[in-house]
């Protein structure tokens, strides 16, 4: 087989389909665990919350390629780079002359340790997963979800707007603890409760009670939440058991070159499932659908080239909508960076950059998101940050953007956000 692609997400699929672009001679092979192939994620709690239909929820649809072959409900169960071949959970073996790895990640569940978990109980992570869940709130309409990062805080708004009631939990001592300092949640936290959400903010999940049918109620810091339904929106971690014996992994990673190459120059990877090494020491995980569809498409450029490209932006924009806030995020504040802020929390507006060695490391903007096309281009270029700071965060005026309409807005916001060089 020319190409195998493992993985059906955002990065497999793009690699697949830029393989035929880039090597058309080739036959490309795609094997996805799942039933579905080119369905777009974020989309999924619109979906779960009855605001979107599932047709429009897929942005790819089988053509007529004969050198593209899309097989799905199939797993990897192990990989012998020695006889460059994949093991299948049906005993079947497929032989590669070159491997692109895009397993994405598995959900964590952090529930207490039983036989059986009651009825009522769904990870947010998959289109399967999530029809299941529409389905149940037909029925059910008290909600508990558990994770209070980007999928959790998005489901959230989205079930609390379609009518149901919404509790939300978690362990950290403020939302989106993965994408926002505190000062910046803390504007999150204030509108979501005003949309009639009950945040339980450091918090675990203690217990859980089921009624004859479903679940009843869980206990969160020694008090019940009513609640028939709990979603596991905690995260997700690499789906990469079955390379466990491949060599490919270090202290348990999947680390790749920025040119997404592993250790085995025929393999590249793609995705949640990989680490990102530098040849500076440093290590970046960055899993948001932009960086999966860039990255997908390079290690499919990559896959015959003699000297391999880089990616050139390893940063992790992202940017969202929680019914009526805006919210852009940058990146995490690294360890030691200084942290700039335009704190106007009376007026619905919060803005940070984060500052390393004199250049922009990440930052978030939250409520009033103007000129975070000048912030990004800045950071993705290394720009050294001089004079007065706080120039940067002042809100710019935005009377244009109003006499847009909705479709351009969103097409000028990728292109702003998401440069040709991370969209590539």
């Amino acid at each position: 087989m020319d190409c195998v692609i493992i993985g059906g997400g955002a990065a497999g699929l793009q690699a697949a389909l830029r393989c035929r672009q880039c090597w058309a001679e080739k036959f490309v092979l795609l094997l996805e665990a799942e039933g579905d192939v080119g369905y777009c994620n974020p989309l999924l709690p619109q979906f779960m919350a009855g605001q979107v239909e599932e047709e429009k929820l897929f942005f790819y649809h089988p053509a007529d390629d004969p050198l593209l072959h899309i097989r799905k409900g199939i797993k990897v169960q192990s990989l012998d780079r020695a006889r460059q071949s994949l093991n299948l959970d049906n005993q079947e073996k497929i032989q590669y002359e070159r491997l692109i790895l895009a397993p994405g990640g598995q959900p964590i569940i952090p529930l207490l340790s039983r036989e059986y978990l009651p009825a009522g109980i769904f990870p947010v992570r998959t289109l399967s997963a999530a029809r299941k869940i529409r389905d149940w709130l037909l029925k059910h309409r008290e909600i508990v979800i558990l994770g209070g990062g980007l999928v959790g805080v998005k489901t959230a708004a989205y079930l609390r707007l379609a009518g149901f009631a919404v509790s939300l939990v978690e362990k950290e001592d403020h939302l989106l603890p993965q994408a926002l300092t505190k000062n910046a949640a803390r504007l999150v936290e204030g509108h979501l409760q005003r949309l009639g959400i009950r945040l339980f903010i450091g918090c675990l999940l203690e217990d859980i009670k089921e009624g004859k049918e479903s679940l009843k109620s869980v206990k969160v810091d020694g008090q019940w939440i009513p609640g028939d339904t709990l979603l596991i929106a905690a995260g997700s971690i690499p789906n990469i058991n079955f390379l466990e014996n491949s060599g490919l992994l270090k202290d348990g990673e999947l680390v790749v070159s920025p040119a997404l190459q592993t250790a085995d120059a025929k393999i590249f990877a793609a995705g949640d499932a990989v680490t990102i090494a530098t040849s500076r020491g440093e290590k970046f995980k960055p899993w948001t659908w932009p960086q999966a569809v860039a990255q997908g498409k390079l290690a499919a450029e990559n896959l015959f080239r003699s000297v391999p490209l880089s990616l050139n932006a390893l940063t992790r924009p992202n940017s969202m909508n929680l019914q009526g806030l805006s919210i852009v995020v940058l990146g995490a504040p690294a360890p030691g960076a200084e942290i700039i802020s335009c704190d106007r929390t009376a007026e619905g507006v919060y803005r940070e950059i984060f500052l390393l060695n004199g250049r922009i490391s990440g930052g978030a903007l939250v409520g009033d998101i103007s000129g975070a096309g000048l912030l990004h281009y800045l950071m993705i270029n290394g720009s050294e940050i001089n004079g007065d700071v706080a120039r940067f965060l002042k809100p710019q005026p935005r009377v244009f953007h109003h006499y847009l309409s909705a479709s351009k807005r969103s097409k000028l916001k990728a292109r702003i956000l998401f440069p040709k060089e991370i969209r590539q």
